[in-house]
Formats: C-alpha cells, sequence, structure tokens
C-alpha cells in the first residue's frame, strides 16, 4: 500500500468511514508511521507529495502540469453524478461567458439556449457575498464533494511548499480558494485568456480585493469513453517553445506580464514583471526582469504611467518606445496583448507552442494563474464535466499614492 493511498484514505472520507477502513489497514498504517519516524525530513515529504516533481517543475516554468489518474474512476463516477443530478435540478448557474453565450446573446437575447453554455456550481458568489451550492450541507451528495475539496486542499499544501508559495496555505474561504462543478453544454467554448492580470491593467478596481489567483486546477470528470476528436472540449494552452528559464507568474507580488524570448547572445526565456507601485504610487510603472543570478532585478525602462500605456498598447508599442534597448525591445512579447486591430495586424507570439489536453475522467491539470494563456475547445455533442478552480494568495497592498488611472 502507498502512502499517496493512505494519504486519500484519511482525506477522502468521513469520520465513521474513515475508522472503520483505518482499522482494516491498522497494522499496515503502523508499519508506516513506524518507517516515517526512521526516514529523513525531506524523504518523508517527498513521499506524502501527491504531486511528482516534474509537475512541480513544469508549473515553476511556466508549462501546465497534467497527472492522469489523479482520482479513480469511481471517484469520477461518484462526483459527474452528484454535478449532474445538481444541474438537473437547476443548482448550477449560466455565466454566459463560453463562446456560445456571447455569440447568441450578441444576435439576439432571446435565443440564448442556457443548456448550450457553461454553467458552474460554485463554492462562493462574490456577487452575493455568500457561499454558494457547493458547499451546501443539504444538496447532493455532500460527502463526495467534501472529499474532493480535501483532496484538493492536501493538493493546493503540496504546492505551497513545492513551489514556495507559502501564502497558498491557507484555510479555505470565499477569497483565498475557488471551487466549483463546471459544465460546457455541446457547442459551449472559451476563448483564449489568462486568468489573473496586473492589477494595474484592471484599472480603477485592480487592488480591490485582498488576494489573486496564483494557480489554476481542474479535475476533469467526463466518462471512460470521451474522444477529444469526436467529442471535443480539449483545453488548448500556449505555453512558451523555450522553458522559462525563471520561476513565472510573480516577483515580490510584482506580477508577470510578458516575456523576453531567448536570442543568440541570451538563449534564456526570461518573464517579465511590472513594478507598478514606483514611489508607492498606483500607476507609476516599470518593467524589469531576473539577473542572471536571479538575486536582483534588472530594469528594462525608465518610469512610465499605466494609463494609457498599459491599456492601449501591444507589443510592438512596448518594444519600441517603452524599452530603449532595441536588442532586448525586439524580444519583448505579452503575455496576452491587449485586443485590437493592431493586435491582429502585427500576428501572434512567434514564441509560443500549441499543447492540447484531452478531458479526460480522473486526470488533473494544473498551471500558473497568471503565465499560461489556454482556451477550451468547442464541445461538440455531449456534456463536458470538470471541477475547477483557483489557489489565491495575498494580493499586493494598496499604495499609498494618489490614483494616476482614472
Amino acid at each position: 500500500i502507498s502512502y499517496r493511498y493512505l494519504l486519500r484514505l484519511a482525506l477522502n472520507t468521513n469520520t465513521n468511514e474513515m475508522r472503520r477502513r483505518c482499522r482494516s489497514h491498522l497494522p499496515i498504517i503502523l508499519a508506516s508511521v513506524t518507517s516515517c519516524i526512521l526516514i529523513s525530513r525531506a524523504a518523508y515529504s517527498s513521499a506524502l507529495s501527491i504531486l511528482p516533481d516534474s509537475a512541480i517543475n513544469t508549473i515553476e516554468r511556466g508549462g501546465i502540469a497534467i497527472v492522469p489518474n489523479f482520482i479513480p474512476p469511481s471517484e469520477v463516477s461518484r462526483l459527474r453524478a452528484d454535478a449532474t443530478d445538481l444541474y438537473r435540478d437547476g443548482h448550477f448557474i449560466v455565466d454566459a461567458l463560453a463562446g456560445y453565450g456571447a455569440k447568441a446573446g450578441a444576435k439576439d437575447k432571446s435565443s440564448f439556449d442556457p443548456s448550450k453554455d457553461r454553467a458552474v456550481l460554485p463554492a462562493y458568489i462574490p456577487s452575493q457575498k455568500r457561499n454558494g451550492p457547493f458547499v451546501s450541507s443539504t444538496l447532493g451528495d455532500v460527502d463526495g464533494r467534501k472529499g474532493l475539496t480535501s483532496t484538493i486542499s492536501a493538493l493546493r499544501s503540496d504546492l505551497a511548499r513545492a513551489l514556495d508559495r507559502p501564502g497558498l496555505d491557507t484555510p479555505d474561504g470565499g477569497d483565498n480558494h475557488e471551487i466549483s462543478f463546471t459544465r460546457f453544454g455541446p457547442g459551449a467554448m472559451l476563448a483564449r485568456h489568462i486568468d489573473e492580470h496586473h492589477e494595474e491593467v484592471k484599472g480603477r478596481a485592480g487592488w480591490s480585493r485582498p488576494t489573486r489567483r496564483s494557480i489554476s486546477w481542474l479535475v476533469y470528470l467526463n466518462e471512460e469513453d470521451w474522444d477529444a476528436d469526436s467529442d471535443g472540449g480539449m483545453l488548448r494552452t500556449y505555453e512558451r517553445k523555450v522553458p522559462s528559464e525563471y520561476a513565472v507568474g510573480s516577483r515580490d507580488g510584482d506580477l508577470q506580464i510578458g516575456w523576453l524570448t531567448p536570442a543568440p547572445n541570451d538563449p534564456r526565456e526570461r518573464p517579465v514583471f511590472l513594478d507598478g507601485r514606483r514611489g508607492g504610487v498606483s500607476g507609476k510603472c516599470a518593467l524589469y526582469i531576473d539577473s542572471d543570478d536571479g538575486g536582483r532585478k534588472v530594469y528594462l525602462t525608465k518610469e512610465f504611467n499605466a494609463d494609457p500605456y498599459l491599456l492601449l498598447t501591444s507589443d510592438f508599442f512596448v518594444q519600441n518606445l517603452l524599452i530603449k534597448n532595441h536588442d532586448l525591445g525586439s524580444r519583448f512579447h505579452y503575455l496576452e496583448q491587449p485586443k485590437s486591430g493592431l493586435t491582429a495586424y502585427l500576428g501572434e507570439d512567434p514564441g509560443e507552442r500549441v499543447k492540447d489536453v484531452a478531458p479526460l475522467g480522473g486526470t488533473l491539470v494544473a498551471f500558473d494563474s497568471v503565465a499560461l494563456p489556454h482556451e477550451v475547445m468547442p464541445t461538440m455533442t455531449r456534456e463536458r464535466w470538470a471541477a475547477s478552480g483557483w489557489f489565491h494568495e495575498k494580493q499586493q497592498p494598496e499604495p499609498m499614492g494618489r490614483q494616476i488611472i482614472l
């Protein structure tokens, strides 16, 4: 019996069931505990890790970690049945964010069919500042959802330690962990996007929340016979052709907004971060990268105002006007350029590569919420089910200086 099994045994059962199952495995558990006492602390941490080291490294360098069979088929079926029943009973919320909803709503709101769009069963509803149906103690398979939440909480602790993001490992709450069931109806899709943006590109509301998204995750709950070629619904990600040389996402609270692509005299892929608090003033910005040894900040630009430079701009603008060193400027690309006619004309980032992930039941995917652009390809004729969410970290404190963004 594996340590991973023992961990999930403890996490995925209610109290009575845990006692019954633990009694039957008591000799094994006692032997395992004795072994844990004898091994080193590092080996102990590795044994209890529910993610392989390769997955941690992939996330840290800006890619998508894919872990097949993260939960067994029996749990997939149980959770899918719960999600299906709760959807049929009207407890899901249609958000109309998927491509079908945007398209149908723009043409004729009366023609909008919610069964063909994305719907969620959230644990928290921010607009109403109350808990959502996912954490209800009276709806559906409460124990099944609690088991999933416990497993995901263990995942969060694992990532907090392995990625050195201690702010992830905090008690569940509406402001620090989003979790939900998600349903994509036939025809639903999500356009390319990133899950979190720097405070200064969000306008006045950018500093209003106490936390921000740090890690995105999904566990797919589809049937075993799901065929990505005929059923669709793949998660399409845009990884770097050359993995980042440095940890992605944020640096001292400053979020990443772009990349410097490799060059003959510098073969490293370098994340570019935005310091949006120069002099303690919101909107006073500068771009920087890590020094070669990772020990200090190397600024690429002089100070500039967030508005309008970050709100109405493109790779071309930053390359040629903000970064004065032409050799460095020509290497800059946004994580996700602001959409405009100029963006379409100039084309996409040549440093990206497409990586598709089939939504196979039981598979876990996880990635940095800031650094990885992605989209959901259209589903065909079937419903696409998942449990999904975001682990949060504390956002930077709001600058005390005057607001420059109007």
